[in-house]
């Protein structure tokens, strides 16, 4: 604690894909190495500078919590544009050096990923729930894990289980993927000073909004989110914590 202040080592690190099983192309490793619009693969020290200037979740949350002080700790980071399954190959690239990372760099006081949400590999058909467990085999149950996650995430029980907590994109069009990663890293930030846990509720409906009803500037989804800031904003939710 410097001047009051909770100063922690908050682990961060993302792995972006959005699958379509029907697409008839597959992401592989390469498609990782070199992404598209986004920053190609990076791992360590040198994915600070890499995400800086983006907007994606990952640039938000590291300048967020840099600005509150703690150490962050870079694992890896990639993405690679929307296809079919990613390879087994791909996957298990991509998820064994975060992990290996993890154990190599810890201890950690909290982690933060950066995923979108969707991710289906040859192997794993919940991508991101089998990057969770495999996160927290490493750092245990005992400190926070927060994610953020694509405006059209597919959550799972897994997911819900093994995360703190995961922030979603206000959005669409995606206009708010930075500030998307700041309120996770505001989140993680209040988790670590005042040590209030967050009780976690889930449940899936039998319904999904057709994409052309999805605009968050024309109802019926503006009128829902607008609903989640009420909530939130009357102290029924934690800042940012609601899906």
């Amino acid at each position: 604690m410097v001047g009051g202040r909770v100063m922690a080592r908050i682990a961060v690190g993302g792995f972006q894909h959005e699958t379509n099983t029907f697409a008839p192309q597959k992401a592989t490793w390469e498609e990782f190495e070199r992404a598209d619009a986004w920053p190609p693969f990076v791992r360590g020290p040198a994915l600070i500078a890499a995400v800086e200037g983006f907007n994606i979740p990952i640039a938000g949350a590291v300048a967020a919590l840099k600005e509150r002080g703690h150490e962050v700790v870079p694992l890896s980071w990639c993405s690679a544009p929307p296809s079919s399954y990613v390879t087994r190959d791909a996957y298990e690239k991509v998820a064994g050096w975060l992990v290996e990372d993890l154990k190599k760099l810890g201890p950690f006081d909290a982690v933060y990923l950066d995923l979108h949400g969707a991710m289906v590999a040859e192997h794993h058909e919940d991508g991101e729930g089998e990057l969770m467990r495999r996160v927290r085999g490493v750092v245990g149950d005992a400190i926070p894990l927060i994610a953020s996650l694509d405006y059209h995430t597919n959550m799972t029980a897994e997911m819900v289980r093994y995360s703190t907590a995961m922030i979603g994109y206000r959005t669409y069009p995606h206009v708010d993927m930075a500030a998307t990663g700041r309120r996770a890293a505001e989140l993680l930030d209040r988790l670590l000073k005042d040590g209030r846990p967050l009780y976690k509720a889930y449940r899936q409906v039998d319904f999904l909004i057709p994409l052309v009803w999805q605009c968050t500037y024309l109802e019926p989804a503006k009128g829902l989110f607008d609903l989640l800031d009420e909530i939130e904003t009357g102290g029924k939710g934690a800042p940012g914590g609601s899906h």
